[in-house]
């Protein structure tokens, strides 16, 4: 049997007549705000368009190098090697002497600071033998990840016609650096660096400018334009901003300040029900119990506009009465959440609050005598 039962939440949240949109040079550019705590789209533009990701490619080359040290086949320490080819880099680098070694360590400073195309390099011929054969890696993660619009050419970002990404793209793989390695964040808005002789300083100035910044990483080429993956943490909400196609880095600078304030200033997380939240008590059939608790296993988190109010509807869909045996947290049916007035759908599991044990004999006969008399099911 399938059954559905509707339910209406009167919750205190925003209204969508017209979706909140930042003021901004749309042409020729791409951008993508978001929620990272629930991947609420807040605000896009072309965030599918291919486009050339410039140096926010290396943020893909760190999570490899993260993975590496993750798995002990590397670590913090580690001295890699500095070949002729990656000390004559081009572009922006750390200037790595030929010859010498150079930490692990110190290759990430210098990729999220100095944006070194030449650490880049370092890390992938230590790493994998050859550029090439990194590249090989990383491309096999942007299919891992479900990256279906983006293919890298090399390990640093430096122009390529096949070197591309998206907006969205580079959303996912920036989040999978902050939920896999939480440990290395600190990384991400370091703002100064020094090696050798030099001193280098991070060219991200959402880390100055905004409260509550933490990465990520600037590009710029002259193909690309001056572009940046920026994120930031205020009041336990965490926003990331993807942007690329501005003429300056002055420009850069400030829609990146602009984008942060107006996402924080539009927008707020909403807790509909939290963790371990009993949605209904779902009748069974032929079962120790006569009803069962449906419970969802995380939190049922909303990102909305902060304006005015509206009515949350939501529909709770299972196939029952539930059969024994189940077990505590098998899924028995789904939450589904309505915002009207943005037409979306979000789909929730739920799952068994207790083991669910069939009914002994003694217990069948009046079950049954119930179901055919009165239609319930009663103990």
């Amino acid at each position: 049997m399938f059954f559905k039962f509707f339910l209406v939440l009167f919750v205190s949240c925003p209204l969508l007549f017209s979706k909140p949109s930042p003021t901004l040079d749309l042409e020729g550019r791409q951008f993508l705000v978001i929620d990272g705590d629930t991947d609420t789209v807040l605000f896009e533009h072309d965030a599918d368009i291919r486009m050339y990701p410039s140096s926010m490619t290396k943020i893909l080359t760190a999570y490899l190098i993260f993975e590496e040290v993750a798995s002990g086949r590397i670590s913090l320490n580690t001295l890699f090697r500095i070949s002729l080819t990656a000390s004559k880099a081009g572009g922006s680098k750390m200037y790595l002497p030929a010859g010498k070694t150079v930490s692990v360590e110190n290759l990430i400073e210098g990729i999220f600071v100095a944006s070194g195309n030449d650490a880049c390099i370092c890390a992938a011929e230590n790493m994998a033998g050859s550029e090439e054969v990194f590249v090989d890696r990383m491309n096999q993660k942007l299919k891992e990840f479900g990256c279906k619009g983006s293919h890298f050419m090399n390990a640093s970002g430096m122009p390529h016609p096949d070197h591309y990404s998206t907006c969205r793209d580079l959303y996912i793989i920036a989040k999978r650096l902050y939920v896999d390695f939480p440990q290395y964040r600190h990384f991400f808005a370091q703002q100064t660096f020094t090696f050798g002789k030099g001193t280098h300083k991070n060219l991200n100035r959402l880390l100055k400018t905004f409260a509550g910044a933490d990465g990520l990483k600037t590009g710029h080429t002259k193909a690309g334009g001056y572009g940046v993956i920026t994120s930031a943490v205020l009041n336990n909400q965490r926003i990331f901003c993807v942007f690329n196609g501005c003429k300056t880095m002055v420009e850069r600078n400030r829609v990146s300040d602009m984008l942060m304030q107006w996402a924080y200033q539009t927008f707020e997380q909403v807790r509909i029900f939290p963790k371990g939240h009993v949605v209904a008590n779902l009748d069974t059939w032929m079962a120790s119990k006569p009803s069962m608790g449906a419970v969802l296993e995380s939190e049922v988190l909303l990102t909305l506009p902060k304006a005015g109010k509206q009515n949350i509807t939501s529909e709770l869909i299972f196939s029952g009465p539930l059969e024994a045996p189940l077990k505590k947290g098998e899924q028995v049916g789904e939450l589904i959440l309505t915002i009207p007035e943005q037409g979306t759908q979000l789909a929730y599991p739920i799952y068994a609050q207790t083991d669910l044990e069939k009914a002994n004999y003694f217990q069948r006969i009046p079950l049954i005598l119930n179901y055919l008399l009165f239609g319930k099911n009663t103990q």
